[in-house]
């Protein structure tokens, strides 16, 4: 039999999408809220129907019917419910006042309304912890008493090829089986003793190193997409004295340093420059703005640009984005790295045949490219 089709909740414009589909799962409805990317996910995806709408107002068996599936049995679900109220950079008022956090109960709830042979789960690491642990149990026990197999782990994309450190809590479940499915097995590591047996983690220079030079504010006339924000002159100043490679605000003379950061110790990757020789820091909506973290390129005196961003997420270049320069970095920083969600779907294929679901799988060709809109 062929792989199950593919429901996508909370599909943000598509990463987790493109990772599935590159092993030829149908990408048949998705759910976002967001209408940006709501339209990014369309132009990529155009045979799946985008329900740009609150979850809580979409019912599972109005999903299923979009699949042309008559039950979900041919079903898989995908999802990233947004929790960023665990996230570690938020406050515990935050958390307890975040009104995303109670998106994981909407998973849940599609869960049990369409009843997928399986699904993948990702996430902050937050939710599994602190605030957010009994949260996180209870959906486990609700899942486990509508007979799915579980297993769950926080893991770091670097470790399955992303050119980026981003530690993420993903959960893998498949239906009526004794057999649990399993956490993909890593293919990189940053330990140079292993180097024989794994590959090397993929850096920035993997990355981005081949894009043209492009300065604060341009755009590349090849590629609508390498194209960065603009810098003030104070900040260019800033950037001229960071060293490259890895260089950080502590190298400014006193009077660059602003007044926020001099009575704090914290947030030292804030204006700082990315390293060549290691995976990026983790991609946020914040992305092309070198005020919202390490964001500055290794040695050109700007912000990475969003094809920059985009690659270091493991977008492929096919890949097309619609909207403003502040929207495609949100969009951009909050997917799932496709090449972490083909890993995943790939764990979930050798379960689902293990049960007895042979499957075929075939790589999807990549999609020509198509003008981003800017």
């Amino acid at each position: 039999m062929g792989l199950p089709k593919v429901i996508d909740l909370f599909s943000g414009c598509g990463g987790s999408a493109v990772g599935f589909s590159q092993l030829g799962f149908d990408i048949k409805a998705a759910v976002d809220i967001d209408e940006d990317a709501s339209r990014t996910f369309r132009l990529n995806f155009p045979n799946a129907t985008v329900v740009n709408e609150n979850i809580q107002k979409v019912k599972g068996s109005d999903l299923l019917k979009l699949t042309g599936a008559t039950s979900g049995d041919d079903i898989v679900i995908i999802a990233c419910p947004p929790c960023q109220g665990f996230s570690t950079a938020r406050r515990k008022s935050q958390c307890l006042t975040d009104d995303r956090n109670s998106l994981i109960y909407e998973f849940l709830r599609i869960v049990k309304e369409i009843e997928p042979v399986g699904f993948v789960m990702e996430n902050v690491p937050g939710l599994s912890k602190g605030l957010g642990k009994e949260m996180f149990k209870k959906v486990q026990r609700q899942l486990g008493n509508l007979g799915y197999s579980t297993v769950c782990e926080i893991i770091d994309a670097s470790d399955y090829g992303v050119p980026q450190k981003r530690r993420r809590l993903v959960l893998l479940g498949v239906k009526g089986t004794n057999k649990k499915p399993f956490i993909p097995f890593k293919t990189h590591t940053g330990i140079i003793a292993e180097l024989n047996e794994i590959n090397p983690w993929q850096t920035v220079k993997d990355a981005i190193a081949d894009l043209p030079p492009i300065n604060a504010g341009e755009k590349s006339f090849y590629d609508p997409l390498h194209i960065c924000a603009n810098l003030a002159e104070i900040n260019l100043k800033r950037l001229s004295l960071t060293p490259h490679d890895g260089g950080g605000r502590e190298s400014w003379p006193e009077n660059l340093i602003l007044e926020c950061h001099k009575k704090v110790k914290g947030y030292s990757d804030v204006y700082g420059r990315m390293r060549w020789d290691t995976p990026s820091p983790t991609m946020t909506a914040g992305c092309g703005m070198i005020s919202k973290g390490r964001y500055g390129h290794p040695e050109q005196n700007r912000a990475i640009s969003l094809r920059e961003a985009a690659r270091l997420q493991s977008f492929p270049d096919s890949f097309v984005f619609t909207g403003n320069f502040g929207k495609i970095a949100s969009q951009i920083g909050n997917a799932v790295p496709p090449l972490l969600a083909k890993k995943l779907g790939e764990a979930l294929i050798i379960t689902l045949d293990s049960m007895g679901n042979k499957t075929k799988s075939s790589r999807m060709s990549d999609q020509p490219m198509i003008q981003a809109s800017l």
